[in-house]
């Protein structure tokens, strides 16, 4: 079998793969641009998302637990992409706060991707850990984030695939693939943090084992595995179940009506594929709701709180069902291309019109396809087929949340790029048959890529000032400590508008100023600070300067007095991990540092006579832990 598919793969000529390798060369590298120039964190929730990630692999966040200390301390950090999401906000704690409140965050610190099952989140936490190795990216978010562009990559392999399976050339092949692939919609799903990521792969799972199963090559029960596996990367890829089960019962209609069926209606061949159409549609809504369902049960049996009384859902729960917003449904949903997301930073005013032309154009080429195909064609189910799920994806996702939750919201388009796979193939025939097709496609793409490209390369982070180790400019860093503290200063660089500092493996960070504090920190406990110089606008820079430093011991000295007619002398015990000792006798006078137990005063006592005694190490002494010993004579 490696054989025979080895030798399939050695058939393809190289120019196919050529304009392949470069297509998908095209995407991933706009999806990485995106990742570096975004860095807060994405209004779709990719802060629950976040966290989800980092505690997994895991059964999955469960309902009523709040986020993580690390996802807390980045999204302090980075700030939420929404207008009074910035760090130190009422709505978002300080960053560099050791202990950011949950409930200064997005959904009241509760997370909500409780919903999803841990399957994406899983494969992405173990692929992103060896992403995260790479020397260019600084933290697990980046990392995240950047396998999004593997889920695409792959997803648009299977969709290139498919396309070739109905004889599609590789110039059509490459201007579907290619528009699928830089459309803002999908670019920004696969930038993010988000299980939509997996939506252009889940759908098209489904749909090479569709057509397979449709050339005799594939057992039924194989679109049903498909279905199982896209469910559960994400439910809403249950849509794209909903183009398999329209089209089988399509098919079964079309081939009841079909005179030739009739004709077989006795024999086994008839009997055979309708009763396969008939198991492969019902077991592929059977595994989706049992998948759904299932993963719902298993939450409500492991749940912290009572997920009607999470804030996000009580502020938006109905009694009744809204009728005026299903009717707002049915208007706004027409295809995924629909009321795309453009970021910041991307020629918006180039990119909306070119993907309203997407959205509009997508719809006239299922259209043709209708035109161009027999009245009972596979491709006419197929097309119909698409247009089922386009049209009741978000009326039945509507439908579900009230049942589940009592919350009446809009779904939107991006719940439904799982079905984009079959429209891909649904509009094959005219893109095939018509070369204005091709070259409408063509152009739309390459444009859509320029614009993107353009938005990524030149309104990207501005360059940061580079910072040689060599030069007088070079920063260094200093450290003290409380048994509770860091206090880092470092020296001011020439031209340098910000710095950018880095504490203990978080991401990079813009910070103003040459000082940073930290409280709140376990007591001899070392920790690291990274420090570059650059400007307001830069995420990486030149060399940067780093020092590492320990807390003060948390030990408080023992200290006694023993008291002679000519002299005293005061003694300590030692104090775990601590490798020096202050000490002084007046609290207006400075502190004397020895590295002894004991200390001497060859006078005569006086009534009252007081030591303060302090315990510390390299880098800091502990102030709480300040001892005082009175001597007596």
């Amino acid at each position: 079998m490696v054989g025979g598919v080895w030798a399939r793969l050695a058939s393809v000529p190289k120019a196919d793969w050529a304009v392949l390798v470069g297509v998908l060369a095209v995407v991933v590298s706009i999806v990485a641009l995106q990742v570096r120039d975004h860095p807060q964190f994405s209004r779709v929730d990719e802060l629950q998302h976040y966290d989800y990630a980092l505690k997994s692999p895991s059964a999955g966040v469960r309902i009523g637990e709040q986020y993580g200390l690390e996802a807390m301390r980045a999204v302090a950090c980075r700030g939420i992409d929404l207008p009074g999401w910035a760090p130190g906000t009422p709505r978002l704690s300080e960053c560099g706060d050791p202990l950011p409140d949950p409930t200064r965050s997005h959904s009241n610190g509760y997370n909500t991707a409780y919903l999803h099952t841990p399957a994406y989140y899983t494969a992405t936490a173990l692929v992103g850990e060896a992403v995260l190795r790479l020397p260019w990216v600084e933290s697990s978010l980046v990392a995240y984030r950047l396998v999004g562009s593997a889920w695409l990559a792959a997803g648009l392999l299977l969709v290139w695939y498919a396309l070739g399976l109905v004889n599609l050339g590789v110039w059509g092949r490459a201007a579907l693939v290619g528009l699928l692939g830089v459309s803002p919609v999908v670019v920004h799903a696969s930038a993010l943090m988000n299980p939509d990521a997996t939506a252009i792969l889940g759908g098209a799972l489904v749909l090479v084992a569709l057509i397979k199963w449709e050339t005799g090559k594939w057992p039924w029960w194989s679109m049903t595995a498909a279905t199982a596996l896209a469910v559960w990367l994400k439910p809403t890829n249950a849509a794209a179940a909903g183009v398999l089960a329209a089209y089988l019962v399509l098919r079964l209609w079309q081939e009841r009506r079909n005179p030739l069926a009739d004709q077989l209606r006795q024999g086994d061949q008839f009997r055979q594929g309708a009763g396969q159409r008939v198991k492969a549609a019902l077991s592929s809504a059977l595994v989706t709701f049992a998948a759904v369902l299932g993963w719902r049960l298993w939450q409500s049996h492991r749940q912290l709180d009572e997920e009607n009384d999470l804030p996000i859902h009580a502020d938006e729960r109905f009694d009744d069902f809204q009728w005026t917003s299903l009717d707002d449904q049915l208007r706004a949903v027409v295809t995924p291309f629909r009321d795309q997301w453009i970021p910041e930073g991307l020629p918006r005013s180039v990119l909306a019109p070119l993907s309203g032309i997407a959205d509009l154009g997508l719809l006239a080429l299922l259209g043709a396809a209708v035109a161009v195909t027999a009245a009972k064609s596979a491709h006419r189910a197929l097309v119909a087929g698409v247009f089922a799920a386009m049209a009741g994806m978000g009326v039945v996702t509507m439908v579900s949340f009230h049942l589940a939750l009592g919350r009446d919201s809009l779904a939107p388009g991006r719940y439904g790029l799982a079905i984009l796979p079959f429209a891909a193939v649904a509009v094959a025939p005219v893109v095939r048959r018509h070369l204005l097709a091709k070259l409408v496609i063509t152009a739309l793409a390459c444009a859509t890529a320029g614009a993107m490209l353009y938005g990524v390369v030149w309104h990207g982070p501005k360059p940061a000032i580079a910072v040689s180790p060599d030069s007088d400019t070079s920063m260094g860093v200093w450290c003290s400590t409380t048994s509770t503290s860091y206090f880092w200063r470092w020296n001011e660089v020439e031209d340098a508008t910000a710095y950018h500092v880095s504490f203990d493996g978080w991401a990079w960070q813009a910070h103003e100023g040459t000082t940073l504090s930290l409280s709140g920190q376990p007591a001899d406990t070392e920790a690291v600070l990274y420090v570059q110089a650059g400007s307001t606008d830069a995420w990486d820079s030149g060399p940067s300067a780093s020092r590492a430093c320990r807390t003060a011991p948390a030990g408080k000295p023992e200290a006694t007095c023993t008291a002679t007619p000519a002299s005293f002398t005061w003694q300590w015990h030692p104090v775990d991990d601590a490798t020096r000792y202050r000490v002084r006798s007046d609290p207006d006078h400075p502190w004397f540092e020895v590295d002894w137990l004991a200390t001497t005063v060859h006078r005569a006592p006086v009534a009252g006579d007081v030591l303060y005694v302090q315990a510390g190490n390299p880098d800091g002494w502990n102030l709480e832990g300040t001892a005082e010993a009175v001597c007596l004579p």
